[in-house]
């Protein structure tokens, strides 16, 4: 009876961490390419659990266990892992993700990259770098508002609000809608809430100021 129920304690902790683990890889820095040779596109697929730990990689509504490097799929949607010696500029580091639910040949669809952990129990708001055309987040399958809250040229900064889901595990993902694209990087929760959209077009507004000012002197 004590085994049993010492088995039974182990088997709950091993539950409850496997359902409360944080989230990893957000930067996309933990990538190694494994190619898969059979594919008509080799090297260029790669297995989506080395590129990208700890994260899933969709294409339309199913998980697909390979990810484009260093390339664009021009029939289909495609999630793709970009390097700093691709075309893109880089965002932060030496990888992102770009998600492509558009191509060249009219077969639209979506692509997304989910993760299911739990948000810490800090977090107010959620931000990540990137470009979002027609891109949705959402976690345990709740459509998240996301403010662009800063811009600088390769890039713009991207928030959103997560304070109710503090504490709470489900799966965070990033997906395009129909046609849509997303670049994305540099993932991060913080403590503080999202700042107002007043304060970030205030202070572009003053960044044009003063490059005006400049130019008239």
């Amino acid at each position: 009876m004590k085994t049993r129920i010492i088995s039974l304690a182990l088997g709950l902790f091993v539950f409850l961490i496997g359902h409360s683990q944080g989230f990893v890889n957000l930067n996309f820095e933990d990538a190694t390419f494994v190619s898969d040779t059979s594919s008509g596109l080799y090297p260029y697929f790669v297995y989506s659990s080395n590129a990208i730990p700890g994260w899933t990689a969709y294409v339309g509504e199913s998980p697909v266990s390979e990810v484009l490097s260093n390339t664009i799929s021009l029939s289909g949607g495609a999630v793709s892992i970009i390097g700093t010696n691709y075309v893109y500029p880089p965002i932060q580091g030496k990888y992102f993700m770009l998600l492509a639910g558009v191509n060249y040949t009219g077969n639209y669809t979506t692509a997304g990259i989910g993760q299911t952990g739990t948000i810490p129990s800090w977090a107010q708001s959620l931000t990540f770098w990137g470009y979002l055309h027609s891109g949705i987040v959402s976690f345990d399958g709740q459509a998240l508002a996301v403010t662009q809250t800063g811009s600088t040229p390769n890039y713009n900064i991207y928030s959103a609000d997560i304070n109710a889901y503090a504490g709470l595990s489900g799966e965070l993902l990033f997906s395009t809608a129909l046609r849509g694209t997303l670049t994305l990087d540099n993932i991060q929760f913080s403590s503080s809430p999202v700042p107002e959209p007043s304060a970030f077009y205030l202070s572009a507004l003053g960044g044009l100021f003063l490059a005006w000012r400049r130019r008239k002197i």
